[in-house]
């Protein structure tokens, strides 16, 4: 099997898998701190509409702080791909992954052929 990726298309993926993971890793710690029950001016909310607030706020950053990790560990899995060598081959079809859609999404680990395969048998909801 040929190499899916020359040195400098794979060292580009890199820099925007470690650039993109820096990004996620700030926006993690912004959450964090937005997690604090917001500042209310005395007499201007009750109590139960600050609790109230101070709840779906902490379910919002919660639910964005997950799906944030969730992207940091793609990221890892395609940062292991690269050093274990088989970066930029498709998991389902074993063929080599368009640089185009890696660019595009460099944590896929599926061709668009059996992305779209997988697609068309779990349709979203």
């Amino acid at each position: 099997m040929t190499p899916a990726l020359t040195s400098a298309q794979q060292t580009e993926l890199k820099n925007l898998l470690l650039a993109r993971r820096q990004e996620l890793v700030r926006q993690i710690d912004q959450n964090q701190t937005q997690l604090d029950p917001p500042e209310v001016n005395a007499g201007s909310v009750s109590q139960d509409e600050n609790l109230r607030l101070s709840i779906q706020t902490r379910e919002i950053g919660g639910t964005l702080t997950a799906i944030e990790r969730e992207e940091i560990t793609r990221i890892g899995r395609a940062l292991e791909s690269m050093l274990r060598g088989d970066y930029g081959i498709c998991k389902t079809c074993g063929e080599p992954i368009a640089f185009a859609r890696l660019k595009a999404e460099p944590m896929t680990e599926h061709c668009v052929a059996c992305k779209s395969d997988w697609e068309k048998k779990h349709p979203a909801k």
